[in-house]
């Protein structure tokens, strides 16, 4: 269903701002409490907003850049405690209303691009549910994209169960294993099980890299 969604978004809007933009602005996935769709609800996030402070802490990650940070939903619940925090995102309106409700000394978000803009200097990445809903060509540019940005480590949503990935047009949406082509990753350095309540996505991970694993891209 996803996937048949994605190819009418692709044909309707030219660009993935244009594509994302609308997926926000019409609630898209049908989701109440969040118009970032199912995977943001407080439910699904529990896991991640209980051990993402501890994993900052024993990362050493003193900055962390959330891209894409969508409506701040369940961020907001998560106590980062002395953590700079950046929250990037594609869609230029949701990234008003987060700095008007949310924007405070620690806490800043920006009109970003994962996979065309120079990203803000961070020590950790948190890339979750982005990499999923873009081509190949697009999360490859995007991987390369933060390998060159200075971070130190990659906290982002890949299936380990998944044997092998499919490529999609930028704004569907499949599971990803980013130590399979064309990816090609080595095992993660640590994983956070999201104890996802769907069960054919029961083995949805945060995996964590340094960003040395990651493909070196030269900017073009």
């Amino acid at each position: 269903m996803q996937r048949r969604s994605g190819r009418r978004l692709a044909k309707r809007f030219g660009t993935a701002e244009e594509r994302f933009r609308h997926i926000y602005e019409t609630n898209h996935w049908n989701e109440a409490e969040s118009v970032s769709g199912p995977g943001s609800t407080l439910e699904e996030t529990e896991p991640i907003r209980r051990e993402l402070p501890a994993l900052l802490a024993e990362l050493g990650a003193a900055s962390l850049l959330d891209l894409p940070c969508g409506d701040f939903h369940w961020m907001q619940q998560t106590d980062l405690g002395s953590v700079r925090y950046i929250g990037g995102d594609l869609v230029g309106d949701l990234i008003e209303r987060n700095r008007a409700q949310h924007a405070r000394d620690g806490v800043a978000f920006q009109k970003l691009d994962l996979v065309h803009d120079t990203l803000p200097a961070v020590d950790a990445v948190l890339c979750r549910d982005c990499l999923v809903h873009l081509s190949f060509a697009d999360a490859q540019a995007a991987l390369a994209n933060i390998a060159r940005s200075g971070a130190a480590w990659l906290l982002t949503t890949s299936f380990p169960g998944v044997t092998r990935n499919d490529d999609i047009v930028t704004g569907q949406w499949r599971p990803i294993n980013l130590t399979l082509p064309p990816f090609n990753l080595p095992e993660p350095a640590k994983v956070i099980a999201e104890n996802c309540t769907e069960t054919e996505f029961a083995d949805k991970t945060v995996a964590i890299w340094p960003t040395t694993d990651l493909p070196q891209v030269d900017c073009e």
